[in-house]
Parts: C-alpha cells; sequence; structure tokens
C-alpha cells in the first residue's frame, strides 16, 4: 500500500515501524474484519437453517451460549488466520517489507504456503 510513498521505505526497524508494516503493509487489520465477518455470516446462515429446516431439534437442543459462541469465534477466527502468523513472519529488510517471508522452518513454509499467498 502506498499513500504518497509513506510505506513505501522504512528509515528503521524497530518495533513501531514493524507493527505498522505488519497492520498496515500485510493488511492484518482488513484481514480480521474479512475473515471474521465471513465467518459471521456461515455461522448465522448455519443457525438460520436450523432454525427453519429443523425446528423442533432447534427448540430442544439451542442454548443460550450456542449464540455467544457464534458472536465470538468468528472473530477470533479472524484474528488467528493473518494477524498472527503476520506477526512472526513479517521482517524490515533495508527499509522494505517482506510480508510472510521468515518462516521458522522449511515445512512450516510449505504448508502455509498455500494458505496465505
Amino acid at each position: 500500500m502506498d499513500v504518497a510513498g509513506v510505506f513505501d521505505h522504512y528509515a528503521d526497524s524497530g518495533p513501531a515501524a514493524t507493527a505498522v508494516c505488519i497492520l498496515i503493509d500485510a493488511a492484518a487489520l482488513p484481514s480480521v474484519g474479512v475473515h471474521g465477518g465471513i465467518a459471521g455470516v456461515v455461522a448465522i446462515t448455519l443457525d438460520r437453517y436450523w432454525m427453519i429446516v429443523h425446528p423442533i431439534h432447534h427448540r430442544k437442543y439451542y442454548r443460550r451460549w450456542m449464540f455467544y459462541a457464534g458472536l465470538i469465534l468468528p472473530w477470533l477466527n479472524g484474528i488467528v488466520v493473518t494477524p498472527l502468523p503476520s506477526f512472526g513472519t513479517t521482517r524490515i529488510v533495508d527499509g522494505k517489507c517482506y510480508l510472510l517471508k521468515f518462516w521458522p522452518t522449511h515445512a512450516m513454509e510449505q504448508v502455509c504456503i498455500h494458505s496465505y499467498r
């Protein structure tokens, strides 16, 4: 993302620059919303399907904690999918932000390459 060249080159690789690199350049913040929103729509769709197609089963087995789980779990999914891997694998090298490039092991990189690229 280039906003008039602001994020084109990082002067240092300190904590603030790394946070901007991860949150803005790696698109960690927007991805939380996107993944959380999609998972939330899926949870609502499954709940409505259960309520309409199987109303007796829904009345018998639906509990209030299921509502809260349906609200919280999609957003936790959004946090787990992109920001957590970004924190460990994104670095600033020579003023450039390298997103998801520094995996701890080669095997982990091979497994995760299909999810993030």
